[in-house]
């Protein structure tokens, strides 16, 4: 294996070095603009809510019932719908909360229930992959 160094001049290293600092302000700035954005969708009340959490979302309500990252990577979406038709099956046909979060550096509309509702747990003994979860 062949290892070459790269050299740059002092004035590009140091304009390297400036691109990166402005790159990562602008990452911090975004950021900053969409929290706030997704604050002002969510409304007052359900923001506050979502902090204190007395909302959760699926994959909040895995990993308080102990679903490492490759579970939740892998089977929060399937494990949402299954607890989606539970919420449905149990409230007459009426759809859970839908809220803004940042999932993967993107806002998303998810669905948010109440920290203690039973059909969280419903559901994800519903699905398969997500029934060891709620067994113990």
């Amino acid at each position: 294996m062949n290892l070459t160094a790269t050299t740059y001049s002092r004035a590009r290293a140091v304009r390297l070095a400036t691109a990166r600092i402005i790159r990562e302000r602008l990452v911090a700035a975004k950021t900053v603009a969409l929290v706030r954005a997704l604050r002002s969708l969510n409304g007052f009340w359900m923001t506050g809510l979502l902090n204190k959490g007395e909302f959760v979302t699926v994959t909040q309500a895995m990993t308080a019932l102990g679903a490492d990252a490759d579970l939740i990577r892998r089977y929060a979406s399937q494990a949402g719908k299954a607890i989606k038709r539970a919420y449905r099956a149990a409230y007459e046909g009426r759809e859970p909360v839908q809220v803004w979060k940042v999932v993967n550096g993107r806002p998303r509309q998810v669905l948010a229930y109440t920290n203690d509702e039973p059909v969280i747990r419903d559901g994800l003994a519903a699905y398969a992959r997500t029934a060891h979860l709620v067994a113990a």
